[in-house]
């Protein structure tokens, strides 16, 4: 596959022609002339975020729930975020309900979906996405998924069976066009398939199986241009390759085990341009890490060597990814023994959710982190996270009162489309923004830091500058 190129609405500037004029510019260029920097989007600071509570938990009769009935549980639930800022969990309760789906946006929400069983009804991930929630059968179910609207009407059922006679749908991913992506059962054979209504007509169509080219698939994610990422067991060759196949069914290989990596974790993340996270294990030392492949190159976003990160927990839980290259996960933070939220960009990292931090909830700021005793200990993170195109992530978090919280952290900042693009307009890049980077060259800012080492600005922050700007704006 052929290297990005510059969009026709950049400015396509020789890296020689801009060095030359930032070179002049440096020499006749004054501090004094302040140029506001409006599209930091890869300024990853914890201080240019507005973190907001969406709900929140509560078994103990003394603490009101917030958005949630009361008695409410979200321990190991997932998370979803859609593009609008909008969230989708389950929870679990008693009585008259014993489950349901919580949907809400700007701190506002409710209860959307309710079942009462004493199986489990629904499972414990779902995907809320263009303002539909994809929700598989819990596992005593029947095997199949329901899509809902954001009122917790049903759109479309997506029973076990239909032309493939697929059993066990499990984890579906929702696409814009009212289609899902899943694993399936298909006989004694797994496959990875789009599932989809045209009126009454069901078409499922495979993209993989384990009857030709794998062994064993795991759980795939998808995006509106139908392509699915997952991690996988290929028949020959390497023992894991991870696989993005396209609308058409052909297979794009991402990575696989081999001289680089030797292990990988089981899920993966695909953003909506294609981009794939995932976490491997160095083969040279066994570490682990975070990496970002954006069709052409990987990066490496975070690592086990970093002194605040536990290599093997990185193994845990799968990060996920959006279309400016932004990536978050959770992991151990060896700092405060427990589990913490990282976003990176491949040059920048910052540890958005920790232990004791305090995050402002209904009750006022409360402690993040739980100390469970024993072999589990301290923990901050509960379940899985999300992140969408505008940067936000979305994230479930202990408190020390025994509640739980379901946040979403904004960046307070307009969101530039690469880390060169730090002056208006935001998303164009132009000689505004090489002037803002001067500036901020200037005044040490750390917009301008772009490249290690961090903290200091060198040579080597110019260079990184020509080259974010000569790879242009989607």
């Amino acid at each position: 596959m052929s290297s990005p190129q510059p969009s026709s609405r950049t400015p396509r500037y020789a890296s020689e022609t801009l060095l030359i004029a930032i070179v002049i510019l440096f020499k006749t260029f004054s501090a004094s002339s302040a140029v506001a920097q409006t599209c930091p989007g890869s300024l990853l600071n914890p201080e240019l975020w507005v973190i907001e509570l969406q709900c929140r938990s509560s078994l103990d009769p003394a603490i009101v729930p917030f958005n949630l009935p009361f008695p409410s549980s979200l321990s190991s639930q997932y998370v979803s975020l859609d593009d609008d800022g909008a969230v989708a969990i389950r929870y679990i309760s008693s009585g008259a309900h014993t489950e349901g789906v919580f949907y809400g946006v700007n701190g506002s929400g409710s209860s959307i979906i309710s079942a009462s069983s004493p199986d489990s009804v629904y499972s414990t991930d779902l995907d809320l996405h263009a303002g539909m929630l994809a929700v598989a059968d819990g596992p005593f179910g029947a095997g199949g998924a329901h899509v809902f609207d954001t009122t917790g009407a049903i759109i479309q059922n997506f029973p076990a069976g239909g032309p493939m006679a697929l059993s066990g749908i499990g984890s579906p991913t929702m696409l814009a066009d009212g289609s899902i992506a899943y694993r399936a059962d298909f006989g004694s054979a797994d496959v990875i398939a789009i599932d989809e209504f045209d009126g009454p007509t069901r078409t499922q169509t495979v993209l993989a199986n384990t009857l030709t080219d794998y062994t064993f698939l795991l759980t795939p994610t998808a995006n509106d241009a139908r392509q699915v990422v997952a991690n996988t067991l290929p028949v020959s060759g390497p023992a894991r390759r991870i696989v993005r196949f396209e609308a058409d069914g052909s297979p794009t290989t991402v990575v696989e085990t081999g001289a680089t990596f030797n292990a990988f974790v089981n899920s993966t993340a695909i953003a909506s341009d294609g981009q794939v996270a995932f976490s491997a294990r160095r083969t040279a030392d066994s570490v682990w890490g975070v990496y970002r492949w954006n069709g052409a190159t990987i990066t490496e976003i975070a690592s086990g060597d970093n002194p605040d990160i536990n290599s093997g927990s990185l193994a845990n839980f799968p990060p996920v990814i959006n279309a400016m290259g932004w990536v978050a996960f959770r992991a151990t933070d060896i700092t405060n023994d427990s589990t913490a939220l990282w976003v990176g960009d491949g040059d920048r990292l910052v540890k958005l959710f920790q232990y004791d931090q305090l995050l402002p909830t209904d009750l006022g700021d409360l402690q993040a982190g739980f100390d469970f005793g024993g072999l589990t200990g301290k923990q901050t993170i509960n379940g899985v996270i999300d992140i969408n195109d505008t940067g936000q992530v979305a994230v479930a978090s202990f408190f020390r009162n025994g509640t739980i919280g379901v946040f979403v952290a904004s960046p307070d900042a307009p969101v530039g489309c690469n880390p060169s693009d730090i002056a208006e307009p935001c998303g164009v890049l132009d000689f505004s923004d090489v002037v803002a980077f001067l500036t901020a060259f200037a005044t040490m800012d750390p917009v301008a830091d772009l490249a290690a080492p961090f903290g200091q600005f060198d040579f080597s922050d110019v260079v990184a500058f020509l080259a974010s700007f000569g790879f242009g704006c989607p």
